[in-house]
């Protein structure tokens, strides 16, 4: 099990995908993110979003940890549950495992058994996946990119944009004018 990484501190968003969940009766899509650390270039990958019910942990999970367990399931070469992934989480909602396991199948590192269903297997050049990151770190480089898919993350806000501000102001001044409904109201005599 992995240390857990606390908002992903002095990580940078790379990209964000979007991927079916592992059972066909399921609904809605999943999105998971990409992320690089600032520091050592290491790779982690955190499940970000459920559009149907059901919870799961935003935790970073390094790319080494899912690829060290991706090594001891492939060298047993039988096919497993997506549970199996499950020790690469700190957090414990039940989801996780399969989450992350779709995201897997996405990425083309893990497929569905082709013999039984609810079984996975690893795809034979799973210790490659990490080489085709190297795009989607050049295109978020890039200058064409769009700001809101690259988002460098820290500990700090910046300051609210102007148009904010005044709004706030306007609205303070706006609820300080506006009467109280219960309050009694007199006219001089």
């Amino acid at each position: 099990m992995q240390s857990r990484i606390f908002d992903k501190m002095n990580q940078t968003l790379i990209k964000t995908w979007s991927c079916n969940k592992l059972s066909d009766r399921a609904k809605g899509q999943l999105k998971y993110q990409l992320w690089q650390d600032n520091d050592d270039q290491s790779f982690g990958i955190a499940l970000s979003e459920n559009e149907s019910s059901g919870g799961f942990s935003t935790e970073l999970i390094k790319v080494e940890q899912i690829i060290l367990t991706l090594q001891k399931l492939y060298h047993s070469a039988k096919p497993f549950h997506a549970v199996a992934l499950k020790e690469l989480f700190v957090g414990k909602s039940v989801n996780n495992a399969s989450f992350l396991g779709a995201a897997l199948v996405d990425q083309g590192v893990i497929r569905p058994h082709p013999q039984t269903a609810r079984l996975l297997e690893v795809n034979d050049e799973y210790e490659l996946w990490p080489l085709s990151f190297d795009d989607a770190v050049q295109q978020s480089s890039s200058p064409s990119e769009s700001s809101h898919d690259i988002k460098p993350v820290s500990g700090k806000r910046g300051p609210k944009p102007k148009n904010q501000q005044s709004t706030q102001i306007d609205d303070s001044d706006a609820l300080a004018n506006v009467g109280d409904e219960n309050a009694v109201h007199q006219e001089p005599i």
